[in-house]
């Protein structure tokens, strides 16, 4: 009975860790402890080195950025003529709309913030201006307008299938759900002007993506580097995510750590929420059920800094993401980056390569800032900060949607559903194992209790 009893503790014991194991990358960071200038150096090694077999292989840089296909036509004629300002993030409502938030002559400068990250400039007051512009897709036209009164700094904006628009001021350090139809927010998260790092604290919180449940997570953000998920009514479910500001050292910096999650996308026919870590020039992809790593998407062509990922469920999978110009830093270590475009970029999900990329002819993007593309990948809107406008992109080229007839959000959310059952799984046995195994250990001890009573127990007769 000891023996069996034994068996069945290690076997529950292998069973509640096997989820662990199968996702050693998402858990594994103590073999990363590295001085930040030695990392910093391997990483550089490393560019290097990939730079040097990408031009013995299929040719330099250049040649491929220049060769990179692109059926991507920039539509200038849209949206209508709107007063807007430095334009942060971009979303698509389900009405047909294009949702913009701006900052409204807001900037974001060198004495914005103290090192403790606490906004400087509350005397400005809150910006009285319209910061949310939902604009037609197919007219261009302004369709309606909310955001007064409520905002410091602007920063990441998503609708989601409820027609909920949810937003992060990275000066108030706060997520807040809106509606258009409602003067006030319908839930605020984040203590206003407290930046922080605890279990009701952002600091500069970037980005919001929502699964069809309600359940949604935050991206939290320049200086917390986490990505959170919440209930639908605002309770923490669970958080992951590590510091790892390194820049070019995607190959160094281990999955699971972040140099600034910038923007977030949800690929639920996949069970997916992937992220833009900026400083690391990667999007990672994250398991919905519990953040548990999955892939990753780097490339030389687009660079060392992604500042924007959106999804589209074709061919395959693809992540639409928007670059940012290189910064000058390894000069001084006598490297140069060389040839560089920033352009709107796709990767293939399935190869892990970038197959397309778009952009406004003859010009680079002037600080792109944010992304989102249709779920048919027929459309593509481009949020930039040194542009008062948002930018459209369309396509004519049919694509394979992921299902084969179009995609289906009740059918995504049925997989995201049994993702989370699957995932479930493993620990409801290991619960039956558990609770088999205390089923089995009171018998052995009634059983050697009424062996012991009868060989000591004499009756009077």
């Amino acid at each position: 009975m000891e023996c069996c009893a034994k068996i069945l503790l290690l076997v529950t014991l292998q069973i509640l860790l096997s989820d662990q194991s199968r996702h050693p990358e998402a858990f594994d960071t103590d073999d990363y402890g590295l001085e930040s200038r030695q990392v910093f150096q391997q990483a550089l090694l490393d560019e290097a080195s990939r730079s040097q077999s990408v031009s013995q292989g299929s040719g330099s840089v250049k040649e491929q950025l220049l060769a990179l296909n692109s059926t991507y036509t920039y539509d200038d004629s849209w949206p209508s003529h709107v007063k807007m300002n430095s334009i942060s993030a971009v979303s698509l409502d389900q009405e047909g709309n294009a949702v913009v938030f701006h900052r409204a002559g807001r900037v974001w400068g060198q004495s914005t913030f103290n090192l403790d990250n606490e906004f400087k400039q509350t005397q400005l007051g809150v910006i009285p201006d319209s910061t949310i512009l939902a604009f037609s897709r197919s007219t261009g036209a302004l369709k309606y307008s909310l955001g007064r009164n409520l905002f410091y700094m602007p920063h990441g904006l998503t609708v989601d299938d409820k027609a909920n628009i949810w937003v992060t001021d990275v000066a108030l350090h706060q997520v807040m759900k809106l509606r258009k139809d409602q003067d006030k927010p319908l839930m605020v998260l984040g203590k206003k002007f407290k930046p922080g790092n605890g279990p009701d604290t952002f600091c500069k919180p970037t980005s919001v993506a929502i699964l069809p449940s309600g359940d949604f997570f935050v991206a939290d953000g320049y200086c917390n580097a986490r990505i959170i998920k919440f209930s639908a009514d605002g309770k923490r479910i669970l958080t992951w995510g590590e510091n790892s500001f390194q820049g070019v050292a995607h190959k160094i910096a281990p999955p699971n750590f972040l140099a600034i999650p910038h923007s977030l996308t949800l690929a639920l026919d996949k069970g997916l929420i992937c992220v833009a870590d900026r400083e690391n020039g990667r999007v990672q992809c994250f398991h919905v059920t519990n953040g548990t790593f999955h892939s990753q998407y780097h490339s030389l062509l687009v660079g060392d800094r992604i500042y924007g990922v959106s999804y589209a469920p074709i061919n395959g999978g693809r992540l639409y993401v928007i670059n940012g110009p290189q910064l000058p830093v390894w000069i001084a270590q006598e490297y140069s980056p060389g040839y560089h475009e920033v352009r709107g970029f796709v990767f293939d999900m399935t190869t892990k390569t970038v197959v397309e990329k778009f952009g406004i002819p003859g010009e680079d993007f002037n600080n792109p800032h944010d992304i989102v593309v249709s779920e048919d990948g027929a459309e593509v809107y481009v949020a930039e900060i040194g542009q008062f406008r948002p930018r459209k992109f369309s396509s004519s080229v049919q694509r394979k949607a992921q299902d084969g007839g179009g995609f289906n959000r009740t059918v995504a959310a049925t997989n995201v559903a049994k993702s989370v059952a699957d995932s479930g799984a493993t620990a409801l046995l290991a619960v039956i194992l558990i609770v088999v195994f205390a089923i089995a250990a009171f018998g052995a001890t009634l059983l050697v209790l009424r062996q012991r009573k009868r060989d000591t127990f004499q009756p009077d007769f």
